[in-house]
């Protein structure tokens, strides 16, 4: 979730057992070292030479209309049909509004994300680097060969039969722009010290906090927001908080399905956004795809870690006009890693895009990047 700014395979199940889970909290972590770093292996991308890192985003990127223009989404519409039961025609081609249904949207952002992917891989590109924020790092999996489409499919939906089963009214989230990571999660701990229930649910640049809680613990942080420094505040179109404690339910069942999930190591770097590092185990990846319903995501320190990487180039997969992530990323690039060149961001949603994207141009800097 955040604030706008302007292939697949099937493998055999087999069992591990269930990770640890850990609850939230709201420290910011320390940002990533400036230095690259070769100790993880992986690509030459990953070490620190050029490539493209591909990135998928969560809810909030879906819109009317967003599988027209992508050749595979039929096949990958039937697949998700056999194995799941679901129609996502309504919500990708038919239907004049976005979908918020659940399980149904978790599932079509997957669906026309892969698509996008596969677009490009049909032209012969391919990622050097994957990272998702949030939901979208099922999809970064299935690019990564460590999950297969077909249980990303069955993991979407099992997360969004059990999300939407807390989608009663009493808990939502919301943006808030200006201020400072460390301040909103200041004014987070104090209300939490009062008995409030509100945390943060994502550091999604520097200037671009979310929160997930009750109604009363959003109202209550509003003015103490205003007072540090947020320019605005806004309600997003989420019923209920995600990536916080008020997620139990989902960890828990989530848990109990990824037992019977096989995850691979990654073909490429894989970027956790709830650690903010490279992952290649497939045990910490099942811990911490378990792990991120109930912790913040830290886009902000993944992607800061991936420029450190030495990426040149950075596609957004999946995202229609606006690009969601592209805004972030351009901001956490003069923020957080000023001394490197800026990658160049560039978006694909359609056929028409692919292989190498629409460029982004930062709504700030009309005339192009710094």
């Amino acid at each position: 979730m955040f604030h706008r700014y302007g292939r697949s395979r099937t493998v055999p199940e087999r069992q591990s057992p269930v990770p640890e889970r850990q609850s939230s909290k709201n420290t910011v972590p320390p940002a990533p070292e400036s230095h690259t770093s070769a100790s993880n292996g992986g690509s030459a991308a990953g070490r620190g030479g050029k490539g493209s890192l591909w990135v998928f985003a969560g809810q909030g990127a879906q819109q009317p209309h967003m599988g027209t223009g992508l050749a595979a989404a039929p096949a990958l519409f039937e697949r998700v049909r056999t194995v799941a039961g679901l129609d996502l025609a309504p919500a990708c081609l038919l239907d004049d509004t976005a979908c918020w249904d659940q399980p149904v949207v978790q599932a079509a952002i997957l669906t026309i994300e892969t698509a996008s992917a596969q677009a490009c891989r049909d032209r012969g590109a391919g990622p050097d680097g994957v990272l998702g924020h949030s939901f979208g790092e099922y999809a970064a999996l299935v690019m990564a060969e460590s999950l297969s489409f077909d249980d990303a499919v069955r993991l979407a939906v099992i997360r969004g039969q059990a999300m939407a089963g807390l989608a009663d009214g009493s808990t939502a989230m919301a943006a808030v722009i200006g201020a400072t990571n460390e301040a909103v999660a200041e004014v987070c701990e104090d209300l939490l010290r009062g008995g409030v229930s509100i945390h943060v649910a994502a550091y999604n640049s520097p200037g671009q906090t979310v929160l997930a809680g009750t109604g009363e613990g959003l109202a209550l942080a509003a003015p103490r927001l205003r007072a540090v420094g947020a320019t605005r505040t806004r309600t997003l179109p989420v019923p209920f908080a995600a990536h916080s404690p008020h997620m139990a339910a989902v960890q828990e069942r989530l848990g109990r399905a990824l037992e019977h999930m096989r995850l691979d190591p990654p073909s490429v770097p894989y970027y956790s956004s709830v650690t903010g590092r490279r992952v290649e185990r497939p045990e910490e990846m099942r811990d911490l795809l378990v792990r991120s319903v109930v912790e913040p995501v830290r886009f902000r320190h993944a992607v800061a870690r991936a420029l450190t990487d030495g990426y040149d180039s950075v596609l957004e997969v999946g995202s229609d006009q606006p690009p969601r992530l592209l805004g972030l990323i351009d901001e956490i690039c003069r923020r957080d890693v000023p001394e490197r060149l800026p990658p160049s961001l560039c978006a694909v949603a359609a056929d028409s895009d692919a292989p190498d994207g629409r460029p982004f141009v930062p709504a700030a800097s009309p005339a192009g990047r710094r």
